[in-house]
């Protein structure tokens, strides 16, 4: 199905007309011009950036071992015989390369009739390709590409080489025998081996020590080399029958969706990357960048019984692979109906949106925002730490938001022992809590923002502690350090013994406000929202001795609710005060980050 699902992109898009059997985008960075003289020039190629080398549909095929060189392009070590290594085991297996090469071209022109193979054959035969070696640079990069021009053709364009290529490509990776093809459920020509690999530097391997990704080695999707791997001992691709077409296009499928940035989600050590059965407006990757006009008709769109622009019939798929050695490791594979998806994708945004401090509304978190938040925030720099982010963890929410199922079981307690340590609230954080706590195996209906209706106590005590801060900071307004800065992580675990020690103080501060003109209106005000909020707590049960995770989950909402309430409250005024009415208008809903 997964092979199948990518041979079906590629005809969709008209991709395999296109790029002719066996060939693929490389990168040339050498060109041999042969003019009609048969005289030859070597030309270092450049781009539009003026980097070294050219993207060029060139032949391709899988080294999988021994010597197997490519028609009319290939490397230096083929084509010139340069070596990979200053010794003399590696100088030997260049020449013994460039003797294949030369092999090659030379049976291209036996096949056919066309003057360009014979020029381009005379050319090499006659050892003219070796009078252009001064030309190289004093160290040449053996794995460089080097294709021929004969005049202003590209010879490997030629219908001569595009057909000989196919018959040795059969050669090399057919298995000789007729079967039912996986993929495709057509009688065809079945592969001895997968014709190509998945390119290395399209999945993430790790980093290493000093934060840099990786680079992983080219890796086949299907892999089975001895009998031990294989199915009642059989290697290679007999328990996994795919025909010519197939194999070639799904490796090649799955390449360009990696190579596409609107396609792919990359991790530290694995990569996620989706496509559609069929063409639609609909994007998933909005979990990455979610506007808030595009969110807003995501969210309205299944109850007005739209689903697109194509029927509820539209497939949408994720494959989502890391890399082990030179072979694929598949870790997840989703098959469901678009409308599906973006009923899953609404909810992920229902789930998490939640108020901020800085600006009014609901707001929507783009998923790396939520990645970076689960780190270590620097009070120094006030910024989280690069690199101390939960592993993989984008990789399990985005899975988590196409399936509709919960955020990883670690999130809450990673996030609150950050909390805990660093006393840093911001909108990213909040939002991760949020998705956790109203999905299983909690299940708690918390509102995005301010529940004034909201009775439990890990809750309130989250909106006291947010008052007793307010009213630390009227009374102190040069205070260097809050009562969160010291006491956050307190309260978060012993509500009932902070709140004994902060309701002293508030006590005295609030005595201290109501004797000043100019703040005894704020000092009336935040003892009664005190009192207010206190009443909400059973008296005969009072605070908790300590809260378990999901209290102190409660906890840090509630608090954080109160502060974005208070803040918008304080914007409302301020317009109000300035425009000579009162308080009003509809809210915005933005996704911007706040400063």
């Amino acid at each position: 199905m997964l092979i199948g699902s990518l041979v079906d992109d590629v005809r969709r898009q008209g991709i395999g007309d296109r790029i002719p059997p066996y060939y693929r985008m490389r990168t040339v960075h050498w060109a041999i011009w042969i003019d009609q003289q048969g005289e030859g020039r070597l030309i270092p190629l450049v781009n539009a950036d003026d980097k070294p080398g050219i993207p060029e549909i060139c032949p391709s095929l899988t080294r999988t071992s021994g010597i197997a060189p490519m028609l009319l392009v290939d490397t230096l070590e083929y084509v010139f015989a340069v070596a990979k290594e200053d010794t003399a085991k590696a100088q030997a297996g260049a020449e013994r390369r460039n003797d294949a090469y030369l092999k090659l071209l030379a049976d291209w022109r036996e096949s056919t009739a066309d003057p360009l193979a014979r020029t381009v054959s005379e050319f090499f035969g006659q050892e003219r390709h070796l009078d252009l070696l001064a030309e190289l640079p004093e160290s040449p990069q053996a794995s460089e590409l080097v294709a021929v021009m004969v005049g202003k053709t590209w010879a490997h364009r030629s219908t001569a080489a595009v057909d000989f290529w196919a018959d040795v490509a059969r050669a090399r990776k057919g298995s000789g025998n007729e079967g039912i093809c996986l993929a495709c459920g057509k009688v065809g020509s079945l592969l001895k081996t997968v014709p190509d690999m998945v390119k290395g530097p399209l999945i993430p391997v790790g980093i290493d020590a000093n934060g840099r990704p990786k680079r992983g080695r080219n890796a086949a999707l299907v892999s089975v080399n001895t009998p031990a791997q294989g199915r009642g001992g059989s290697v290679q691709l007999v328990n996994t029958p795919l025909c010519e077409d197939c194999g070639e296009q799904a490796i090649a499928a799955l390449n360009r969706l990696l190579s596409d940035e609107r396609h792919r989600l990359r991790g530290d050590d694995s990569v996620l990357t989706w496509w559609l059965r069929e063409p639609d407006d609909f994007d998933v990757m909005m979990i990455e960048h979610p506007e808030p006009v595009d969110v807003r008709a995501l969210l309205a769109e299944p109850w007005r019984g739209l689903t697109g622009t194509v029927a509820d019939t539209n497939a949408f798929y994720a494959l989502t692979l890391s890399a082990n050695q030179s072979r694929v490791v598949v870790r997840d594979w989703i098959d469901m109906p678009v409308i599906e998806v973006k009923r899953h994708l609404a909810a992920w945004f229902r789930d998490h949106s939640s108020s901020d401090r800085w600006r009014d509304g609901h707001h929507y978190v783009p998923l790396w925002q939520m990645v970076r938040a689960t780190g270590r925030w620097d009070r120094g720099k006030k910024q989280y730490v690069s690199g101390s982010s939960i592993r993989g963890l984008a990789r399990d929410l985005f899975r988590a938001a196409l399936r509709g199922t919960p955020a990883p079981p670690h999130l809450i307690p990673r996030l609150l022992h950050h909390i805990r340590n660093d006393h840093h609230v911001d909108l990213a954080r909040v939002a991760l809590l949020r998705l956790a706590l109203t999905r299983p195996p909690y299940q708690e209906k918390v509102m995005p923002g301010l529940d004034e209706n909201f009775n439990d106590t890990a809750y309130v005590w989250g909106r006291l502690f947010a008052v007793l801060e307010s009213i630390q900071r009227r009374a102190l307004p040069d205070v260097n350090a809050t009562i969160r800065d010291r006491y956050f992580g307190l309260a978060m675990t012993q509500p009932e013994a902070t709140m004994r020690m902060l309701r002293t103080n508030a006590n005295g501060h609030i005595k201290k406000l109501v004797r000043r003109d100019e703040t005894r209106g704020a000092g009336y005000a935040l003892d009664s929202r005190l009192a207010e909020l206190s009443q909400l707590i059973e008296p005969r049960v009072g605070l908790p001795l300590v809260l378990d995770a999901p209290g102190q989950t409660r906890f840090i909402l509630g608090y954080d609710h109160q502060r974005a309430a208070d803040m918008a409250a304080a914007r409302a005024a301020t317009e109000a005060k300035k425009s000579g009415g009162q308080p009003g208008g509809a809210l915005t809903t933005t996704n911007q980050e706040p400063s």
